[in-house]
Parts: C-alpha cells; sequence; structure tokens
C-alpha cells in the first residue's frame, strides 16, 4: 500500500496549483483540468465536479478496453484529485502575477503529476483517453495527448484571450517536464558509445581506473564493411573526462558518443528494488 502515498500526495499538490494559480488567472493548461478551469469561468461549475464528472465516462471506457487491473489506482486518483479540489477551492489566489502564477502552478501541477504517474496511477483525463486511443486506433500516445491539449489551448483563446492560451501553453510545457523530471529523477548520468579497435584494452583500463563496467558489442563499419567493436558503459558524470582520456591514449581514432541518461538501475547506481 506504500503506492497510496505519493498518489494522494501528487493529487493533494495537483489541486492546490489548480485553485491556488492556475484556476485565478485562467491558466487552463490543457486536459480535463483545462476544461474544468474554462467551464468554471465561463458557467460557474465548480473544478471539482467537472473533473469528477467528465472522468466517469472515460474511466468506463478505459476499463472495457484495459481491464480493473490496470485502472483501479486511477480510480482513486480520480477520486482523491476530485477530493482536494473541493476542500481547497475556497483558497485565495496565492499571486496575481501571471509569470509566478505559470512558474509556480506549473512547478507544483508536474510535481504532484509525477507522483501520481509513479505511483502507477493517473488522475484520469486525456491520459486514459489517449491509451484506449492508441489500441483502437493505432495513434501514438504522445501524440493524441498533445491534439487534445492543444484543443483545450485553442478553447482558452476563445473562451478567455489568445494571451490566456498563450499563458496556459508555457505552465503546461513547465508542467510536462517537471513529470519528465520526477518520473526520470533528478540525477542525470553519461552514456558513452565508443566504437574502437582497441575494445579489450580500453574496456580494461576503464574498469581498473574508474570502477565502471563496459558491454562489448559487434559492429560493421557501413562504408569499409570491416569488423570493428563496440563498447557501452554508463558513467556519473565527474568521470566522464577521465574515460574520455584513457580512450585517446589508447585509440586516437576512437568515435565516441555521449548521450544524457536520466535513470540508471543496477550495481553501481540505484538499486532497481528501491522504493519510489
Amino acid at each position: 500500500m506504500f503506492w497510496v502515498i505519493p498518489l494522494v500526495s501528487g493529487s493533494l499538490l495537483m489541486a492546490l496549483s489548480v485553485n491556488a494559480f492556475l484556476v485565478p488567472l485562467k491558466l487552463a493548461e490543457g486536459g480535463v483540468v483545462g476544461v474544468g478551469i474554462i467551464l468554471q469561468h465561463t458557467l460557474g461549475v465548480p473544478i471539482w465536479l467537472t473533473q469528477l464528472l467528465l472522468n466517469i465516462p472515460i474511466l468506463a471506457i478505459g476499463v472495457k478496453a484495459k481491464g480493473w487491473n490496470l485502472l483501479w489506482k486511477s480510480l482513486v486518483g480520480v477520486g482523491s484529485f476530485s477530493f482536494f479540489l473541493a476542500i481547497t477551492q475556497k483558497i485565495p489566489a496565492v499571486t496575481n502575477q501571471t509569470i509566478l502564477a505559470i512558474v509556480y502552478g506549473g512547478l507544483l501541477m508536474g510535481i504532484g503529476l509525477g507522483l501520481v504517474l509513479r505511483s502507477g496511477g493517473t488522475t484520469g483525463g486525456t491520459d486514459i483517453l489517449a491509451i484506449v486511443g492508441h489500441q483502437k486506433l493505432g495513434l501514438s500516445v504522445g501524440t493524441l495527448v498533445m491534439g487534445v491539449d492543444a484543443f483545450v489551448l485553442v478553447a482558452a483563446g476563445f473562451a478567455f484571450s489568445p494571451e490566456a492560451a498563450m499563458w496556459s501553453a508555457i505552465t503546461l510545457l513547465i508542467s510536462s517536464r517537471m513529470v519528465d523530471l520526477v518520473q526520470e529523477g533528478f540525477y542525470a548520468a553519461k552514456g558513452l558509445t565508443i566504437i574502437t579497435a582497441e575494445p579489450k584494452r580500453i574496456s580494461q583500463q576503464i574498469m581498473d581506473q574508474v570502477e565502471r563496467g563496459c558491454t562489448i558489442l559487434p559492429a560493421v563499419g557501413a562504408y569499409t564493411g570491416q569488423a570493428r567493436s563496440m563498447l557501452y558503459v554508463v558513467l556519473q558524470r565527474g568521470e566522464l573526462s577521465t574515460v574520455k582520456r584513457i580512450v585517446h591514449s589508447i585509440d586516437k581514432r576512437a568515435f565516441m558518443v555521449v548521450s544524457d541518461v536520466h535513470e540508471v538501475l543496477g550495481e553501481g547506481f540505484r538499486d532497481p528494488e528501491q522504493k519510489v
């Protein structure tokens, strides 16, 4: 039952983001939440009620397509989010500065949603529709979510103003980035791919000097047709310069590609059994 803690905590942060920052300044950032903000300002419908009522058919569609096993946590997420929206709806706006509301609202929303997703649940809305749409229509989940969010932002432009739609889009970008950080972790390692004629010497030096394991993969040069070897190693950022010196000292013609790695599980990094 450990998953309940991040799910409920995330739902609370999302509700605070909506009522303290997004609703007062008409920042309809997308999805069901964005629809709720538009309806609250135009028709006076409480956002918690919109969140609950719109998600009932969405959850029903999701359960029919995916089954209860995958979506029962989402039912808890929808209920807790709607509950916190209801009990925090009377809190005053924290700021009347648009930029501050965008930044703080986006950060809170992203952190909250990231915690909910890490618990294995959702707060309903476009995520479930996108999963079902992917299964039925073959479209990517990302494309479907982006399409729904774009529709809500356009609606916000008509309901409020073009400026409000632009600010809402920026809020959505901030919250999306925070979701990624919470999901993938703030710790950033480096992945290094090395194509070399000296794989054994280089890998041995990396293991001796940096104490990182390497994976040796067979490769063939497309232009020359010659057999080569490819090394792959994951490092902490501070170890990258040492490994580059090792490679250059052994094989000056080695080809190296450095990439960002946002989460690493396994020996020498985070324990895969560690609780989120």
